[in-house]
């Protein structure tokens, strides 16, 4: 085995326990997280650290205002849970796998992934934080509360974008992939993300007011879809089409 790969492999565990103690992931989150990293380590150490990348980033980001969101239930500050590590990381390790299966054009599946995935988060993260109140991206003309699935803010799109682009950054530097198409493809995701949370994500209207979850007991509630299956719909699209424009196209 290759030593590179070996003290990968023997270094996740470790680093998810970190992860733990710091409060940037739950037990069960922790546990789900290694062995996706495990998949990611074993296509190799280039995109190991594009997805350490992530994670590290969107985890510290996570902690911005975090006395503020808490405050006002913006957002989970506690750490991720299991079924959010599952929805974001599912994709990733099943085309990192596909790579090591002799699919080679699915290391850039695997690395626009982990950039849909890193714009979207410092998308919410940054547009929750400094954003202000956002609009619909399907209604433009409607204000949402802040950290509704689908409302945009310009700091949240330019986080998004920012996101996209320093994953797309790394996949050239440290493995050669188009950073063009990494880059587009992440930021695709994010607005993708946007629109089906928008109009398929579950949702809850408490006096006229548009939540994520419920906030009063005599909700109303539409939409069928949570946040985590919105994240590995979207990520398991943009890869598959990548990979199958690259194949047939």
């Amino acid at each position: 085995m290759d030593l590179l790969l070996t003290v990968a492999l023997l270094i996740v565990p470790i680093f998810a326990f970190l992860a733990h103690k710091a409060g940037f992931i739950n037990v069960r989150g922790a546990v789900a997280g290694t062995l996706i990293a495990w998949a990611l380590a074993a296509a190799g150490p280039g995109i190991f650290l594009i997805f350490l990348f992530f994670f590290i980033s969107s985890s510290l980001l996570t902690r911005l205002r975090a006395s503020w969101k808490a405050q006002h239930g913006l957002k989970d500050v506690a750490g991720r849970s299991i079924t959010q590590v599952v929805g974001v990381g599912t994709p990733m390790a099943l085309f990192a796998l596909l790579y090591i299966a002799g699919v080679h054009v699915a290391l850039s599946a695997t690395a626009i992934s982990i950039a849909v995935a890193t714009a979207d988060t410092w998308a919410s993260e940054i547009g929750v934080a400094y954003g202000g109140r956002p609009r619909l991206i399907t209604k433009p003309w409607v204000e949402v509360e802040p950290g509704t699935s689908g409302g945009v803010t310009l700091a949240g799109t330019l986080g998004g974008l920012l996101g996209a682009a320093s994953v797309a950054i790394l996949s050239y530097v440290i493995l050669g992939l188009n950073p063009w198409v990494i880059g587009c493809f992440g930021f695709l995701g994010d607005v993708l993300d946007s629109i089906i949370g928008a109009v398929a994500q579950k949702k809850y209207i408490c006096r006229g007011v548009v939540y994520d979850e419920p906030r009063c007991s005599d909700y109303v509630s539409y939409g069928y879809l949570t946040n985590e299956a919105v994240n590995l719909i979207v990520e398991s699209a943009l890869g598959l089409a990548f990979i199958l424009s690259a194949l047939f196209l």
